[in-house]
């Protein structure tokens, strides 16, 4: 008979990464109910109240002439990927390395290193869930005759980037922070203002003078503009172009902060 023998070789950083990835995939699978409401149900529950019955009274012409419906819906998309994010890169990360599940320690123990497991839950909250819950949110937005081109499928990519831009900052956040009672400033500080304040309920062009810079900063906007440009056919505040080098920007000095701070916290 032929001995069996354990494969010790170390992963490739893609095949780490993966592996990663199924952990965070396998987490979900446990948990995916609570996320149901927040991630999905809460934007239709809105488009049905606000974006039609309220937005029966909104005046198209203070809109570009889009209806309100038309007009918040690819927003609508873009925000819950950034809802999402609240759920998946704050609890989650500072929870890793502590006793509230530890997965980051526990993955310290295998042949994983701290860029892999990084890499693992960036692939998973930004490009599992917005692939999966924006796709689902676009598709029954649709039944309300929000859009009806093709293009709008273009929003998910949209959503997907915003979460790709903003993902590794609230890692690097939540890796920061020693104290869970800081946790809540994450929400307040970035994941509401940002949800709230980035041209996806009202137009930007409405906010004051003095806080218009903050919204060019929102990820949420840039996202935004690009999934209405797809969705209503309007044209972004800027070039295509600009708004996708602006979030893969934020994405690529994001992951840097990220990964240095997680090789920190677990390189023992």
């Amino acid at each position: 008979m032929t001995a069996l023998t354990l494969d010790r070789s170390a992963p490739t950083p893609a095949q780490a990464a993966w592996r990663a990835f199924n952990l965070q995939l396998a987490l979900y699978k446990h948990v995916w109910h609570g996320t149901v409401f927040t991630s999905v149900l809460l934007p239709i529950l809105y488009m049905v109240s606000i974006g039609i019955g309220v937005g029966a009274y909104i005046d198209p012409a203070s809109l570009g002439g889009l209806e309100y419906a038309e007009f918040i819906a690819p927003g609508l998309v873009c925000s819950v990927a950034v809802m999402m994010l609240g759920n998946d890169m704050v609890f989650p990360v500072f929870g890793g390395y502590a006793d509230w599940g530890g997965h980051y320690l526990a993955q310290r123990a295998t042949p994983l290193r701290p860029v892999d497991m990084l890499n693992g839950h960036l692939i998973y909250a930004a490009v599992f869930r917005p692939f999966t819950n924006c796709t689902l949110v676009a598709v029954v937005l649709a039944f309300f005759g929000a859009y009806t081109s093709w293009w709008a499928a273009f929003a998910v990519i949209a959503a997907a980037l915003v979460s790709a831009s903003l993902a590794p900052w609230l890692h690097f956040w939540s890796s920061s922070l020693k104290n869970d009672a800081n946790l809540n400033m994450i929400f307040r500080f970035a994941v509401m203002p940002i949800s709230l304040f980035s041209g996806v309920f009202f137009p930007a062009g409405e906010m004051p003078g003095f806080l218009q810079p903050l919204v060019w900063l929102s990820p949420l906007w840039h996202g935004t503009e690009l999934a209405r440009a797809a969705t209503a056919g309007t044209a972004p505040a800027l070039p295509p172009v600009l708004h996708i080098a602006y979030l893969a920007l934020l994405a690529a000095t994001g992951w840097l902060a990220a990964r240095y701070r997680i090789q920190r916290r677990l390189n023992f």
